[in-house]
């Protein structure tokens, strides 16, 4: 087992904060006077082996799961550690979508998984091709790994196709891990999960980028009964329990969830008029909408940018704009970079007109 950088991470934590920072993927961070939580009666230490029982019963209440299947994780990263680990033994293949979030290949790799790519590309709307897809499913392949949303790109599959590319999945033997940590901010009634959708479908989620809540690290794995004791002996390998102060938080706050999401929604969609009309109106710069939440994986245009246009732009922005985007190269194609508008409004306008700015200076 080999660790090497993880860029993206190293970069995100230490050199991607901006006076205009369009890099963040999440919503800001709530306070504790946001919530408005009682703090009575909160305990050091409890009984928690595999996670709280109340907090259990949340999260599988949130998502018409049986509590069974329920394992809280210290936040989505260690969940697809943990899944990745219990899953897959050396060589083994996992079939990974790309572009793709750096852990979710670099994990696998890390555990010395042989690693197979299929594709979701720009010109296909980021779309997963289930032909391709079952075309190039990899023989032996044991694990498929994917976003829903799509990170980088924000794009949705429906339930169908999730089932569709589930069943390929289980011809072949594979389980399916999607990682859902976008899906919530999906509107309209839940549950928000493709969890039950198919017999081999594990998911992982968190509390961090719809809902503010980075600093309680709640997380949590759905899996099928048969799956969830391997991934449970991953985790006495590791951090043994998670902190009971923050389980007992997290378990507080989740029927609170709805009344979170809808405090931000006009915003949210406010934001969002405001880059679809900036991307209509800035041909250099082809987009696909996002189904949903605060990012979306615009493409230089190669006539403009060439093979690296997402990259410069990334550069000149920071150099010259003080605003922060992440390059292309973190999710595999340099031609794009990653925008996030999570952000108050005139920040969100001072950095589109800071991009405008750094278009002009780089490609006129």
């Amino acid at each position: 087992m080999r660790f090497d950088s993880v860029e993206y991470m190293e970069w995100a934590k230490l050199k991607s904060a901006a006076p205009v920072n369009l890099a963040r993927s999440g919503m800001p961070g709530l306070s504790f006077e946001d919530l408005g939580l009682d703090l009575q009666g909160l305990q050091i230490n409890g009984d928690h082996p595999y996670g709280w029982t109340p907090l259990i019963e949340a999260i599988a209440g949130r998502y018409a799961a049986d509590p069974n299947c329920v394992l809280p994780t210290l936040g989505t990263s260690l969940g697809i550690f943990l899944v990745c680990a219990a899953l897959l033994d050396d060589h083994d293949g996992v079939y990974i979508e790309k572009p793709a979030y750096e852990p979710l290949r670099d994990v696998p790799r890390a555990l010395r998984a042989k690693i197979h790519r299929f594709d979701r590309l720009f010109e296909h709307r980021f779309k997963i091709d289930l032909e391709a897809f079952a075309a190039g499913f990899p023989a032996g392949a044991k694990l498929v790994v994917l976003t829903n949303f799509h990170n980088p790109s924000g794009v949705r599959l429906d339930p169908d196709e999730v089932k569709a590319l589930a069943a390929i999945a289980d011809r072949h033997g594979a389980l399916v891990l999607i990682d859902e940590v976008y899906l919530e901010f999906e509107s309209g009634e839940g549950p928000h999960t493709a969890f039950g959708l198919a017999d081999n479908i594990v998911v992982i989620s968190s509390l961090t980028k719809v809902f503010g809540l980075s600093g309680f690290r709640c997380g949590w794995i759905l899996a099928p009964k048969k799956v969830l004791p391997a991934i449970r002996r991953v985790l006495d390998h590791l951090n043994v329990e998670n902190v009971f102060p923050a389980e007992q938080l997290a378990a507080r706050v989740f029927p609170r969830l709805d009344e979170i999401k809808e405090r931000k929604h006009a915003w949210i969609e406010t934001n969002k008029t405001t880059i679809r009309r900036f991307f209509e109106d800035e041909p250099r710069l082809p987009w696909v909408e996002p189904a949903g939440g605060i990012v979306a994986f615009p493409r230089v245009d190669e006539r403009t940018g060439g093979e690296k246009g997402g990259d410069h732009l990334a550069r000149v922005l920071r150099e010259t704009c003080g605003t922060s985007i992440v390059s292309g190269r973190f999710f595999e194609d340099s031609r794009h970079f990653r925008l996030g508008f999570g952000v108050p409004a005139d920040v969100l306008e001072k950095g589109l007109r800071n991009i405008t700015q750094a278009l002009n200076l780089s490609f006129s």
